[in-house]
């Protein structure tokens, strides 16, 4: 496992998925999320557990330099890269959560629309970051 998957799962906290598909979710996903400042990637929240920007940002420099490219980078992309979407996802929400880029889902972006056609759209690839160019 990479050094940035490792930092991510280390200092990113999951909620439970609230896809409504997962056979592993609570009863009631959405009671069972983190505290504290987070961000919804849709799929679950995220929230950060002593995270420092600077450190990601170095991890992402040496890893996925890619990630800081200026374009929007989704967590299909990311997953394959990691290995893992899972992670991909976690690292999103980390990074914005800690100001290093910004998560761009239908949660963050059209928040009036249907939980399900949200759903929909973040299961076609539609959860991604963006990085300010020169982060």
């Amino acid at each position: 496992m990479s050094k940035l998957a490792m930092y991510v799962m280390e200092h990113a906290v999951r909620g439970a998925c609230t896809c409504g598909k997962c056979i592993d979710a609570p009863a009631n996903p959405k009671e069972h999320q983190p505290n504290g400042h987070t961000v919804s990637l849709t799929f679950f929240k995220v929230a950060a557990l002593n995270a420092r920007k600077d450190e990601l940002l170095e991890l992402v420099r040496k890893e996925y330099p890619a990630l800081l490219d200026g374009q929007e980078h989704n967590y299909l992309e990311m997953g394959a890269k990691l290995g893992d979407q899972g992670i991909a996802l976690m690292l999103i929400g980390l990074g914005h959560v800690i100001g290093a880029w910004q998560a761009l889902c239908p949660e963050t972006i059209m928040p009036f629309l249907p939980d399900d056609l949200k759903m929909q759209m973040a299961g076609s690839g539609m959860v991604a970051l963006q990085a300010k160019v020169g982060a």
